[in-house]
């Protein structure tokens, strides 16, 4: 019992934060080489460093390709806030990617969404 009250006096004393989860899939014209593909991934990842407010970026192929209904890659892009979004959208290296993005593009699916983080006082 007590490890339990240690334990809740503990997340008692968190913060929680509202981050941002910026979610985009991709799926590419039947055309689009490996190679351009492979392009666009590096310059997505490239983003991570390049634009203030992005604390974390994850970009890769879906693995199970059975569930995916044809959208083939998927961004993860872990933002400060909802004020973010906005300064990411418009910022001259992400309108870079998206740029070189339709070149080889068929669909994009893309979310936002507010998602709580406990962080220590």
């Amino acid at each position: 019992m007590m490890a339990t009250s240690s334990f809740i006096c503990e997340f008692a004393e968190q913060v929680v934060k509202m981050m941002v989860e910026h979610v985009v899939l991709f799926k590419w014209q039947d055309d689009a080489t490996p190679e351009a593909i492979e392009s666009v991934g590096q310059s997505i990842l490239a983003l991570k460093d390049k634009i203030p407010g992005v604390i974390d970026l994850a970009y890769g192929e879906d693995f199970t390709k059975t569930r995916s209904q044809g959208f083939t890659h998927a961004l993860v892009v872990r933002m400060a806030n909802k004020d973010v979004v906005a300064f990411y959208d418009a910022h001259p290296e992400h309108v870079k990617v998206i740029t070189q993005i339709r070149t080889i593009v068929d669909k994009i699916l893309a979310v936002d969404f507010e998602s709580p983080r406990h962080t220590p006082n």
